[in-house]
């Protein structure tokens, strides 16, 4: 149905091709750590760092972490970390044109050593030319014919797995014996289940591999969303009720070492599931949109915060006036520039929990940027059932990006405005709170 440069099939190889590459991750790995570099952060997006942080998360990993936040409270965390020159960082885009990872990498390198980054990246991309230009230890290349969102079993993957001193042989064997055709029963039972109007996909996986979900709702919500169609996938839901329009899914494998396992079968999933709603799985046609108008926001000069009063209003609804739009079948996205710490994460848990129950529907829960590369193609591409409370609150520190000319405060700030004038373009439905401070959270859930 689909054809050309958008047919991004190599995924269905990458664990058998990045088994024949394994020895080498691992001695790269070994030679890292008797170097000193003893912790991995990996600075990625989307495809690039929801695998590492889901492996991170179930084999409880703390010597690898992701950067996946312009908030310059998450920025500065990792520059301050105790360990910092004792860390090998991933700098991970496909693209190698990333803004949010080029800005990691930038603010990070004027701290660090050049023999603490890697690259991994397309042949040819800008990311490869700065790498080798700045001495990097090493540059990966991503395979071409895989699109960023099923690169988890490829060096995306398996590099983290390896400085993690995960045993990635095991994982990459387990996903080899997956019967592809029961990967493709479960897309095509999603599927009957979502024209049939039940097309909340509530992920309930085992407490041991619970972060799997993050990427399972970035792989579904971003390959199904697109032409006023798609899925959309509900992760750690804080009422844990049933619902009309929903279909759960547990059945997902409890041991980490199933985790290659579990990412295949979604990925012909997916792919199956794409195919019976009639969209490609290998696009994200409306991405674009929020990336255009970040940078025009940035071009614009620093409006200052995006709750001052000189910053240009946008005709957002309020709260109560986003309530009242609800319809049936609807779902509520929070979506927070915020620091996505612990603290911060319970306090938006409550409050999707207040809303959740006031309203009767599913709700979602996105930190932003984070979210524009996982569920943002969902919000402007999908159906119009969405309802976007957006959550922005003052910097207690900012932090100035190298070679840019802008902060990373004004970067999430224009990424802010930037999406919700894209949802705005597409006739979503959004409101916008600004706080003084996160601990002001609380005062959302009434």
């Amino acid at each position: 149905m689909f054809r050309g440069r958008m047919d991004l099939l190599g995924w269905k190889d990458a664990p058998r091709a990045s088994l024949g590459q394994w020895d080498d991750l691992a001695r790269f790995a070994d030679t890292a750590r008797r170097d000193g570099l003893t912790r991995t952060v990996v600075c990625g997006m989307g495809g690039s760092s929801l695998a590492p942080q889901v492996l991170a998360a179930s084999f409880g990993e703390v010597r690898l972490s992701v950067l996946d936040s312009t908030d310059p409270a998450a920025v500065l965390a990792v520059a301050r970390a105790p360990d910092f020159a004792r860390t090998l960082f991933v700098i991970s885009s496909k693209s190698g044109s990333t803004v949010e990872t080029l800005s990691f990498y930038r603010y990070l390198a004027a701290r660090a050593e050049p023999g603490q980054f890697v690259a991994i990246t397309d042949p040819g991309s800008p990311l490869e030319t700065l790498a080798r230009a700045r001495h990097f230890r090493a540059v990966f290349p991503h395979p071409p014919d895989v699109g960023g969102r099923y690169a988890a079993l490829t060096v995306v993957g398996m590099l983290p797995a390896a400085l993690a001193g995960i045993d990635g042989r095991v994982l990459l064997e387990r996903a080899l014996a997956v019967d592809p055709e029961a990967g493709r029963a479960l897309g095509a039972r999603i599927a009957a289940a979502a024209l049939a109007g039940r097309d909340k996909l509530v992920l309930r996986p085992p407490a041991a591999v619970a972060r799997l979900a993050d990427w399972i709702e970035q792989l579904v919500a971003e390959s199904t969303g697109k032409g006023g169609r798609g899925v959309i996938p509900v992760v750690d839901d804080p009422v844990a009720t049933q619902y009309a329009d929903g279909q759960v899914v547990a059945d997902l494998p409890p041991e980490p070492l199933s985790l290659g396992a579990a990412c295949v079968s979604w990925e012909y999933a997916t792919w199956e599931l794409c195919l019976r709603l009639g969209v490609s799985a290998f696009d994200q046609p409306d991405v674009e949109a929020a990336k255009a108008l970040a940078r025009a926001e940035l071009a614009q000069g620093d409006a200052g915060p995006v709750g001052a009063q000189h910053a240009a209003p946008l005709p957002t609804m309020t709260p109560d006036a986003l309530r009242r739009a609800a319809r049936p079948g609807d779902y509520l996205a929070i979506l927070a520039y915020l620091a996505p710490t612990p603290d911060v994460t319970a306090e938006l848990q409550a409050v999707r929990a207040a809303w959740g129950r006031a309203l009767g529907c599913v709700t979602t829960l996105g930190f932003g940027p984070r979210y524009l590369h996982s569920t943002g193609q969902l919000h402007k591409g999908g159906p119009n059932t969405g309802l976007f409370l957006v959550v922005t609150t003052d910097d207690a520190e900012d932090a100035e990006i190298p070679e840019t000319g802008f902060t990373f405060g004004r970067l999430k700030r224009a990424q802010a405005r930037g999406d919700m004038r894209a949802l705005l373009a597409r006739g979503r439905r959004v409101a916008h709170v600004h706080l003084a401070r996160p601990a002001d959270l609380g005062r959302l859930r009434g």
